[in-house]
This record gives structure tokens, C-alpha cells and sequence, in this order.
């Protein structure tokens, strides 16, 4: 599949008629429990119960079969043994059926034999044209329509008021949690369009769910739990759509643990995992990820009710010092700046708030402050170097919103700016229905307010750049003529001196150096070059030298190199007496510099990725890396190094010069393209280390090492 295209859904997701296949007075059983979730939530379409064994079912006309309900039905809710769905999936298509979502489980989450009969499912969608949901489904939610096409009781909750124009959709790999999120978010007054279980997905995929939601006008964000992606480059098409609408999707995914990485042989490889490329990828097209419940409802609440903040700055009003407090130390650790109050502004704040308060940010009204808060909200609201109010409240008692509420609600929804609203004490059942009243939201923990507004500005940021961060499209004939020979060159380690013949292709600097065959071409080559040489042996069997006691460092002099040529060599053969040696690389040694590390890791999912980190301990022990998907321009590539943790050592610090940033940023993008290019060819590229020198001398590759793909896994690009 390579194009996403979701208007034949509205058939399927707001369907007019409704056959229950395996439909029964059993409400312990799903078939039971799911024509009756549709009757308690007022479907209001025709209901089909099909039933061989019965005349009626829960007081309707039951059916024998599909083929005997004799009228237009749009969706077949499928609750029959794992064995029986594969025939009544065929009945269902030969009835003109357009859709069908299978709750039954015994398919691909049931082993081989369960995998015989998902596939007899695909051969059916695939000829048909029928569109399925599932199987191992928990169905779905369409709030609108009132299609309960689920069993789940996360559901049986007040639904409230369904007209704001801003909504939430879900699609979920676990039904338990995509309907959890649901349940969870009502409680805290959100509104949501649709819930999806995707189950095995067999035929329709998270992406095109996600694609139907954003193509639905009230649907403002998007979560998403996300275990695999069944076809990711779709997926992240269709990401980009969403970005293109401005309709942030908020995701977790999980599956990332160090269980589940591979075994790598480059250091690349080894450092970026799953967790790691899935994050860069994701952060790449504007996903916000989060890693909990309450904070994926937190951020989607965040994007509902506000619009995008235009900067990093904030002011907080508060009754409580303490919390006001607490809350500038949460925000200035997530990156915000909280300006001092203008001279004449904190005139007009004073005029209100009692000399034992504060007119400086954060801005303690106190609790004697009179109307406080929207006077507060009024005066800094239109502050030009303010991007965000929090306030913080205790809402405890619903006397300030009685007063003020209303005034705070009309403030916030005129200033154009994000507002948030954190009550310090829990929220009592009156001040809940008067913020459910002024359609305010308010969150319940100091952090999760900060992180919603940390997403609120990550997204911000990302559209505001994403334009010039995209790199222009690479074609075939881009592939530089020195490198096209490896397109076609057999799977395994590239040596050194081919790693960097590489390199040298995409026009990376790399130094003067000579392959010695044997110890008097090694000594002749050492002549050739100034100061003392590094030796290093190569051979594509021996990629890690220094375990193999193969590199000898700071050689000077003709008996030294001679010496130090026949050492690496024998400590080669001793190392793996079976290795291919191509010769003993000598090469000058380089000029001190900050150490960095890059490199390349072909995702098995996400394809070519690009690193980068400080190397050292830096990447040893701290793992301070930044990933991107290739190809990569200017910007894109100078964003990865504003990620690393350690960035001001690339400025220079206790005395220490500037380094040339610009280098390591040109040697990242020609690297990404060499990514690009031999996507299909190359599992991993190494470039370590790198020294990077001071600003305007450039930067040193010192070592280098490649992992082609065997030719019959891979094609040419």
C-alpha cells in the first residue's frame, strides 16, 4: 500500500445499518455484550442480529445468516469462533458489506495455526475489496453517531456535551488502553470524536486511521499507543499530513526496552537503539511523545483549549507564593524564561494586590486579592514580552470561580495567547461543573501543566522550522561516480581506508594516508609525511583494531614504523589467524581536537539515520548523542547538535576556543547522503572519532568503518 485514502470509512465509521454477527441474550458473551453496548448508547440506525439458533435476540428480529437480512447494511460487527470467521468474513463481502470489524481473537496472536487463518483473511480483503477492522479488534467509538461498535465499559460514562468544535481521536494497538484514554479523559471533561482498536490489522492500519481522524474537520490531536508500525513509511506520511493540517499527534510507544535491541557491530550501532531512532524519527515530523496516561490527557488538554505560544516566555499569577514559586523553578528547568515586569505594568498590579504580595514574576496576588486574577491576566496578557500565563488557583471551593470565572474564561479566549489553569488543591465537584460551564480546563499536578506547555512549545517550535529543515530530495544520479562501485560490492565490513574512500566521494576531507603492503612500503609512505604516524591494521575481518592490539600510535622514525609494521601484523594473525589482511594503513596523527563521534544506522523500520555525539566518556557514559532521519540540510543537521547535552563545549568553555562548528555540521550532511544514497546497500557507517578543531581549521576523521548489507538482502539505489 503507498497511498492513504479513508473517504470510503464514513461508511463503515457512521454507519446507517448494523448486522451482529454471533449476536446473543448472553451478555457474557462478546457478541452479547456488544449489541447491547450499541442499544445502551442509542444507535440510531437499523440493527441486524444474525443468529442461526434464534428468532429474536435481546427483543430484535435475528437472522440466519448475513445473506438473509436481505437489506443494505454498511458494517458487520463479526463475535464468532477464530474457525468461523473466515467464511463469514466471504459472506459479509458476497452481501455487498463495505466493512467488518473482528472482535473474535485465534489469528496472528495465536501462533502458526492462528496465522493460516489471518492470512485466509488478507486473500479475502484482497479480492473483495471489504475493509477490515481487526481481527483481536475491541471495535470502535463514534461519539457523534452514537456507534458503540465496541464491548468495552470504559465507555459507560456521561458523555457530555458534544458540540465543541475542538476534538480528540484516538487510535490505539491495545483496546483496553485506546478506550482507558477515553474513560480517563471524560472524567476530566475532554471531548473526543472517535476511539479505535486497530487489533492484528490485518487489512486497515494505524495509519489509516489516524488519516481518517485528521480528515475529520473537529478533530484538533491525535494519541496514539503505538506498539509497531506495520508499514512506517506510510505511517510517516501520513504525519506529515497531519503536520501540514497543524493537528499535533500525541503518541507513546512502547516496545523500546534494551530487551529488544540488536546486536550491533559498529559503535553506531551499538549506541543508537530502538527508543533512540524511534524518538529522533518521531520528533523529526512534530509527533509529541509522552510515556504515561495522565500526561498524553494533560497534552491533549494543552492543545484543545490553547493556541500555539509564539516564544518561551512565561508569567505565572498565583494566590499561593509557595506554588508560585514551585512553578518558576518547574519552568525555567523546562526551558522557560520568566522576564521581570515592566515598571508601568507593575504600577497598575499594584494598585490591587496587597503590598505583602509580589508584582515581579512569578505575581503573587494573594489570597485577599480582590478579582486578582483577571485583572493580572488583563495587564500582563498584553505584555508583548509575555508568551504564556499559567495561573495557579486552588479551586478547592468554587467561590473564585463564581467571581472571577467568568471574566478569566473571556480573558483567555481573547488574548491569543496559551492560558493554563493548575488548582493546587483538588478541585471540588461545583468548581468542576462551573469550569465544565466557561469550557475551562484545569490541570491536577504542578508538572503535568509544565510538560503540556513544554509540548504546546515543542510543537510550536517544529512548525515554525519544519519548512527550512527539510532537506531537497535525492535522485540515483546523485550518487557521486568514485562511490558507485560499492552499490554492487558484497556484503561485510568496509575497512578503513575503503570507509574513507567513501568518504573522500562525498567530498569529506579525510587525511593523506597509504595502504603498505609490507614493512619497506610502510617506511617509505612514513617518510612522505611530517611529524610521527599512526599504523592500523586492515582487515574486514578484524573491524574493532584496538581489540585485536592492530593499531600502533605516535610512531616515529624508519625502525620504529618497520617494527611497528610487523607487530600489528602479527598481533593480527594471532587475533584471527583466519583473516583476509589487505595491509597496514599509515596515516599522520592528528592534531588534538574536541572529540566527537558519527555515524549511520540503517533502522529496520525508519531506514537510514544519522548520529552524532560527543565523544569520550560523553558517549561512553553519558550516551550524549542526537539522531536524525537522512538526508539532512544545514539546518536540520546544526538542530542535531543544539540537542546534545554537552552543545557548549562546541562554543568553547574555561578559556577555550570556539570549534568549527561548521564543519562537523557540512560532514553531517554529506554523511546523510551517503546514508540516502546506499540506503538499500549499507546496514551501518561509522566515523569515529572526529576530531574537531578550532573554528575556521576544519575537523579530522581519524578512524573510520562500514557494514554493507550481503547484495541478495539489499538492491542498488
Amino acid at each position: 500500500m503507498t497511498e492513504v485514502s479513508t473517504t470510503h470509512l464514513e461508511r463503515v465509521f457512521s454507519p446507517s445499518a448494523i448486522a451482529v454477527v454471533g449476536a446473543s441474550d448472553d451478555a457474557d458473551k462478546i457478541g452479547g455484550k456488544v449489541l447491547r453496548t450499541l442499544m445502551r448508547h442509542n444507535y440510531a440506525g437499523k440493527l441486524y442480529p444474525v443468529n442461526p439458533s434464534r428468532s429474536t435476540v435481546a427483543g430484535l428480529k435475528a437472522y440466519t445468516s448475513v445473506a438473509s437480512i436481505g437489506m443494505p447494511v454498511d458494517l458487520a460487527l463479526i463475535a464468532v469462533p477464530a474457525a468461523a470467521v473466515p467464511y463469514t468474513l466471504q459472506e459479509c463481502a458476497l452481501a455487498g458489506i463495505p466493512g467488518a470489524v473482528i472482535f473474535s481473537s485465534g489469528f496472528a496472536d495465536a501462533g502458526d495455526r492462528g496465522a493460516g487463518l489471518q492470512q485466509q483473511l488478507d486473500d479475502i480483503c484482497r479480492r473483495t475489496g471489504i475493509r477490515v477492522s481487526g481481527p483481536n479488534s475491541e471495535g470502535f467509538l463514534n461519539v457523534r453517531d452514537k456507534v458503540a461498535a465496541t464491548f468495552s465499559p470504559a465507555i459507560n460514562i456521561e458523555a457530555g456535551d458534544l458540540d465543541c468544535e475542538a476534538q480528540i481521536g484516538i487510535v490505539a494497538q491495545s483496546g483496553g488502553l485506546g478506550f482507558a484514554f477515553f474513560n480517563r479523559g471524560r472524567r476530566d471533561d475532554l471531548i473526543f470524536n472517535y476511539v479505535f482498536s486497530v487489533g492484528n490489522q490485518v487489512d486497515l492500519e494505524i495509519a489509516e486511521y489516524l488519516e481518517f481522524l485528521i480528515g475529520q474537520s473537529r478533530t484538533k490531536v491525535v494519541l496514539m499507543y503505538v506498539e509497531s508500525l506495520k508499514d512506517p513509511a506510510l505511517f510517516l506520511r501520513t504525519a506529515r499530513r497531519a503536520a501540514d493540517l497543524g493537528k499535533p499527534i500525541v503518541l507513546v510507544k512502547v516496545g523500546t526496552s534494551k530487551a529488544g535491541r540488536r546486536a550491533a557491530e559498529s559503535h553506531t550501532g551499538a549506541i543508537a537503539g530502538s527508543l533512540e531512532v524511534s524518538s529522533a524519527v518521531f520528533a523529526h515530523h512534530g509527533i509529541v511523545c509522552v510515556d504515561d496516561q495522565d500526561g498524553m490527557l494533560d497534552f491533549a488538554a494543552a492543545f484543545i483549549h490553547n493556541p500555539l505560544p509564539k516564544g518561551n516566555r512565561v508569567a505565572i499569577i498565583s494566590a499561593s507564593g509557595g506554588t508560585a514559586v514551585w512553578l518558576a523553578d518547574a519552568c525555567e528547568a523546562a526551558g522557560f524564561e520568566l522576564p521581570e515586569i515592566d515598571a508601568g505594568r507593575r504600577a497598575q498590579l499594584e494598585a490591587f494586590i496587597p503590598f505583602y504580595g509580589s508584582t515581579t514574576n512569578p505575581v503573587d496576588i494573594t489570597a485577599q486579592g480582590t478579582g486578582g486574577y483577571s485583572r493580572s491576566m488583563e495587564i500582563l496578557g498584553q505584555a508583548p514580552y509575555i508568551d504564556t500565563l499559567i495561573i495557579a488557583v486552588s479551586f478547592a471551593q468554587e467561590r473564585r470561580l463564581i467571581d472571577d470565572g467568568q471574566a478569566i474564561a473571556d480573558i483567555a479566549r481573547k488574548l491569543g495567547k496559551p492560558v493554563l489553569i493548575y488548582s493546587y488543591t483538588v478541585p471540588s465537584e461545583a468548581s468542576r461543573m462551573h469550569l465544565r460551564k466557561l469550557g475551562l480546563h484545569c490541570f491536577a499536578s504542578l508538572q503535568g501543566c509544565v510538560r503540556s506547555l513544554q509540548g504546546l512549545w515543542t510543537y510550536a517550535q517544529f512548525q515554525q522550522t519544519r519548512r527550512e529543515r527539510d532537506a531537497p530530495a535525492r535522485s540515483p544520479d546523485m550518487v557521486p561516480p568514485e562511490a558507485r562501485h560499492w552499490l554492487d560490492a558484497p556484503g561485510g565490513a568496509l575497512c578503513e581506508y575503503e570507509a574513507k574512500a567513501m568518504l573522500a566521494a562525498y567530498d569529506v576531507p579525510v587525511p593523506r594516508e597509504a595502504l603498505a603492503r609490507d614493512a619497506d612500503d610502510a617506511v617509505a609512505s612514513a617518510g612522505r609525511m611530517v611529524g610521527p604516524v599512526a599504523l592500523k591494521l586492515q582487515s574486514p575481518e578484524i573491524p574493532h583494531k584496538t581489540e585485536a592490539g592492530a593499531v600502533k600510535l605516535g610512531v616515529h622514525g624508519e625502525a620504529a614504523v618497520r617494527a611497528a609494521f610487523e607487530q600489528v601484523m602479527a598481533n593480527g594473525r594471532r587475533f584471527d589467524p583466519k583473516a583476509q589482511v589487505r595491509g597496514v594503513l599509515v596515516q599522520p596523527m592528528a592534531s588534538p581536537g574536541l572529540e566527537l563521534i558519527a555515524g549511520v544506522i540503517n533502522d529496520p523500520d525508519f531506514g537510514p539515520m544519522v548520529m552524532v555525539g560527543l565523544g569520550g566518556i560523553y558517549v561512553e557514559i553519558l550516551g550524549d548523542v542526537a539522531l536524525a532521519p537522512a538526508p539532512l540540510n544545514a539546518a536540520a543537521a546544526l538542530a542535531m547538535l543544539e540537542r546534545l547535552r554537552g552543545r557548549r563545549l562546541l562554543e568553547g568553555v574555561r578559556g577555550e576556543a570556539q570549534r568549527d562548528k561548521a564543519a562537523i555540521v557540512d560532514l553531517l550532511v554529506r554523511l546523510s547522503h551517503l546514508a540516502w544514497d546506499f540506503r538499500h546497500r549499507l546496514a551501518e557507517f561509522d566515523v569515529n572519532p572526529v576530531f574537531l578543531h578550532e573554528q575556521g581549521h576544519g575537523l579530522t576523521v581519524v578512524d573510520a568503518l562500514g557494514i554493507l548489507k550481503p547484495i541478495e538482502e539489499g538492491k542498488t539505489s
